[in-house]
């Protein structure tokens, strides 16, 4: 299947999370080539990225800064939204693209929580609410999800699945907080929000993937152009959900308005030391 290219190319700040291996660094690359000034995250200390760094900035004309963060730490979360600030402009387009995968035995965070829910979903939507106040109305957020959302149901009431943990349960509930997410900011009234999409890249063979399912096929290449289609083309309205390139119908408990709600006053409890 060929990949989708985007209409349009962003001329100013793109946010890039989890932009060190997989999907995110491929779309780095390509992203370097279209933003202004382009900041790319990962866990890493800067030290180690370097040569990820002098490809970037020798793929197109973005200034490229480097974040550091480790999602497992909340704190960490808001440090570097402030940092992000710090660079003095605003932030045109937000991909939530960092992630793990469920593992084999149920951990916790720096901060107490399900480690696959924190690192894929709270931190991302931590970092959304610390960066909207940079994002014009013309600005766009993207949920990195994953079609696995459709094959759950979460429980609110064991959001951190102190009963009956399984790795790609946690993974894909993850991704269904992220779809609903998206679902329930596009519907809140606020004129000066900027969209927001949820994706599903395809079935692409990553590490992460590869950690829970038998992937064999599937180009990163393919998904980068999937999330740069989401990210850049105007043509995709707020709160969709796009799978593999193409506008979908996101999963039932994700569309269930009362379910977007819940999930969003739970959220708001479990971030309210950050926020």
């Amino acid at each position: 299947m060929s990949s989708p290219e985007p209409a349009r190319q962003s001329t100013g700040t793109v946010v890039l999370t989890g932009a060190t291996s997989g999907i995110g660094e491929a779309a780095a690359v390509r992203l370097a080539t279209a933003a202004e000034h382009l900041v790319v995250h990962g866990p890493q200390p800067e030290s180690a990225v370097l040569p990820l760094l002098r490809r970037l900035r020798s793929a197109g004309p973005a200034r490229v800064d480097y974040v550091r963060a480790d999602f497992g730490d909340l704190d960490e979360v808001v440090a570097m939204a402030d940092r992000i600030a710090g660079f003095d402009e605003g932030v045109d387009v937000l991909v939530n693209n960092a992630g793990r995968s469920g593992a084999p035995e149920r951990r916790t965070s720096a901060n107490g929580y399900e480690s696959t829910l924190q690192t894929n979903y709270l931190a991302a939507v931590l970092l959304t609410e610390r960066l909207r106040p940079l994002m014009p109305v013309t600005g766009r957020v993207v949920h990195v999800a994953s079609a696995t959302h459709l094959s759950v149901t979460m429980r609110l009431d064991d959001i951190n699945l102190e009963h009956d943990y399984d790795p790609v349960r946690a993974y894909a509930q993850s991704k269904l907080a992220l779809v609903a997410h998206a679902l329930w900011q596009a519907r809140v009234p606020d004129a000066g929000a900027p969209d927001i999409v949820s994706i599903s890249p395809g079935v692409i063979s990553t590490r992460l993937l590869r950690a829970m399912f038998a992937v064999r096929d599937g180009a990163v290449q393919h998904g980068a152009a999937n999330l740069l289609h989401a990210a850049l083309s105007p043509d995709i309205p707020s709160g969709s959900y796009v799978d593999d390139g193409r506008i979908a119908r996101p999963g039932r408990q994700a569309r269930d308005h009362s379910f977007q709600v819940a999930l969003h006053l739970k959220t708001r409890e479990l971030l309210a030391p950050w926020t």
